[in-house]
């Protein structure tokens, strides 16, 4: 007869309290909330991004590309697009997923499908300690801090190629 599973969330020692054993639930939800709102920004900073290329395209096609007489205003609107889709790249690699390749682990969906089969992975489970299960936790919600702080690194990209862009397209409107 097998032992029952510990606690998830197990402190790793029993002079631990409380707040250490809500720790890694604690900071799991937080650091996902956080990448929720970074993506929905991001998503936000793409679709104002996009909508501006798309009004510049629409209202002057893309003739000002070739830009033979090269006013100021053609200019203008080729680094606001520039900008624009450069935020609007940023914003789209905020939303990718990256958590690298797959490695076995018990935590993380695709550490977990690197077991050969569901009774393979509940004996590997069933045979960890309540500090090695404790460590894989903090483990996990130490990768989603690495991605969190990646996803507000280029979320702070998008924010300010978007408005780089955004000030070269009113400049433009302006000259016109």
């Amino acid at each position: 007869m097998t032992e029952p599973l510990p606690p998830p969330l197990s402190p790793p020692s029993s002079s631990r309290t409380s707040h250490h054993q809500d720790f890694p639930g604690f900071e799991q939800t937080s650091l996902l909330s956080y990448m929720q709102l970074a993506d929905t920004k991001a998503s936000v900073f793409m679709f104002v991004s996009s909508g501006a290329i798309a009004y510049i395209v629409g209202h002057w096609g893309l003739d000002w590309l070739r830009a033979s007489p090269a006013g100021w205003h053609l200019v203008l609107l080729a680094v606001s697009t520039l900008f624009l889709g450069l935020s609007a790249i940023y914003a789209f690699a905020v939303i990718v997923p990256r958590f690298g390749p797959p490695q076995r682990g018990l935590v993380h969906f695709a550490g977990v499908i690197q077991h050969p089969s569901p009774e393979e992975y509940a004996a590997e489970v069933l045979s960890k300690s309540a500090t090695e299960l404790y460590a894989e936790q903090i483990g996990y919600c130490y990768q989603l801090a690495r991605i969190c702080a990646r996803k507000y690194r280029l979320l702070h990209r998008s924010l300010l190629t978007g408005v780089l862009g955004y000030a070269a397209f009113l400049a433009a409107l302006i000259w016109l």
